[in-house]
Parts: structure tokens; C-alpha cells; sequence
């Protein structure tokens, strides 16, 4: 398939990615009450009940992820820059491994076969990369905005202006949180702010820029 193929096959997606970025913020929002208000943040441990429906949102917000990450490749023509081509491959290759996690612990509760590990154990493993990711994110999105303000501004000036607050809290609050060095009392309200407010409006904004894509 040439090049002129994959782009009136792409044409055929834009609508689906425009409306997957949008399922995707609704997920996060869902996946955020959840923890917060009906599990509730002193909870320790998987819900049997709660944490299976954590989990499979976690599974579809990183599945749908995959699949914008591709659009925004060929949009942006991701390949013609070598740093934001490299942070998307490493991006992309997180996202998988994170999708691939997220229905570990729901698995091994569930199953009828016995484990050394129990799903407590499993859903704290693939909890574990969520700061790491986060910190690949606000790099990618970093480089995202840096390069389309440079080739001729596809995102809207508001998406670009939410990408900037968002990779300038999130990237420092996780190199701190390395060092222990973030208290949880500050570290709550900017994993809200980056997390669940701006992450999703910044998808939105992507999805419309995929959305007023035209294929030449």
C-alpha cells in the first residue's frame, strides 16, 4: 500500500479518532470518580467490585490511546522530527505495556487456577509505571505542541496553551516525586489538574485537530 492508499484509508478514520478522543476523556473523568468518591482515596488494595471496572476503563482509555497516537503520527507527520518521532515510539510502546497491565489483577481475582500472586499484589505492579508514563506524556505533549507551533499550528491556540500548563506541571512534579519530594497534600491537586482536567481537554483538542485534518 503506497502513501496516497494509507492516507484515503486514514480519511475513512477521522471522524472515529474525533469521536474516540472524546470517549476517552469521559473515561478518565468515569475512572477519577470512581477512585476518588465511590471507592474513596483511604482504600487499599483491589475492589473486587470497583476495581474490575477501574481496571477495564484503564484497559479501553489505553486501547483508544493507542489508536490516537497513531492518527496524531500521521497528521503531525510525526516522522519528520526525530526527537517527537523517538518520544512517540517510546510513548506508544508504554501505552501498550499499560494496556497489557490493566486487567492483570482482575484476571488472577477471578480465576479458577491458584498463584503466588494475588490480585492486590498484581494491581500494584501495574500501578507502578503510572508516574513514569505520566512523565513520558508531559514530554510527548511537550514536543507535540513545540513541533506543530513550527509547522503551522494544527492544534488550536487554546489546545496548545492547556499541552504547555500540562507538560510544565506534570514533567516537574514527577522528577520530583522521584526524590520524595513532593508531600501528598500538593501532589493530589496537581495529579487532579494534569490528570483529570487538562489531559482530557488537551485529547479533545487533538481529536479536533484530526477532525479538520483533510487528506491531499
Amino acid at each position: 500500500m503506497n502513501r496516497k492508499e494509507i492516507m484515503e484509508t486514514f480519511k475513512d478514520e477521522i471522524v472515529n479518532l474525533k469521536m474516540i478522543t472524546r470517549v476517552i476523556a469521559v473515561a478518565v473523568l468515569s475512572n477519577f470518580v470512581i477512585i476518588a468518591v465511590v471507592i474513596g482515596p483511604d482504600t487499599v488494595g483491589f475492589d473486587p467490585t470497583w476495581g474490575t471496572v477501574t481496571s477495564i476503563l484503564n484497559f479501553v482509555i489505553a486501547f483508544l490511546t493507542t489508536g490516537v497516537l497513531l492518527g496524531i503520527w500521521v497528521v503531525f507527520d510525526v516522522k519528520q522530527t526525530f526527537d517527537l518521532n523517538h518520544m512517540h515510539n517510546i510513548l506508544f510502546v508504554a501505552v501498550t505495556v499499560q494496556m497489557l497491565l490493566a486487567l492483570g489483577a482482575v484476571f488472577n481475582n477471578n480465576s479458577v487456577f491458584d498463584s503466588i500472586l494475588n490480585a492486590d499484589t498484581i494491581s500494584e505492579i501495574s500501578g507502578s509505571i503510572t508516574n513514569t508514563i505520566f512523565f513520558l506524556y508531559g514530554m510527548y505533549i511537550f514536543l507535540l505542541v513545540r513541533t506543530d507551533k513550527r509547522r503551522g499550528n494544527q492544534l488550536s491556540s487554546r489546545t496548545q496553551l492547556i499541552g504547555n500548563i500540562f507538560a510544565a506541571i506534570i514533567m516537574p512534579v514527577q522528577v520530583l516525586t522521584l526524590f520524595g519530594l513532593v508531600p501528598a497534600a500538593v501532589f493530589a491537586p496537581l495529579f487532579i489538574l494534569g490528570g483529570v482536567i487538562l489531559y482530557p481537554l488537551f485529547m479533545i483538542g487533538v481529536g479536533d485537530a484530526i477532525g479538520n485534518y483533510s487528506v491531499e
